[in-house]
């Protein structure tokens, strides 16, 4: 797991509902994080809730919800 990946668990652990979105930029490319976050839901850290149009117009989000799994493993990684 990459430094990049921890530290978005970690976002997602903070959040109150336990989700972290990406802003899709504005010629249409993801944020470089979609990519980490993409690999943490293959490994099961994540779940991925889909894309959903944000409160401005030309805001699309991409949103994951921390899993139990990525939870464990962000409360490891601050015990240890």
């Amino acid at each position: 797991m990459t430094t990049e990946e921890l530290a978005l668990l970690h976002k997602a652990a903070a959040d109150p509902r336990g989700q972290i979105a990406v802003k899709r930029n504005p010629n249409g490319s993801w944020h470089g994080d979609r990519d980490h976050l993409q690999a943490l839901a293959d490994r099961g850290h994540v779940l991925t809730l889909g894309e959903s149009m944000g409160p401005h117009i030309g805001g699309t989000f991409a949103v994951w919800q921390i899993t139990p799994e990525g939870r464990a493993l962000v409360e490891r990684s601050v015990d240890a």
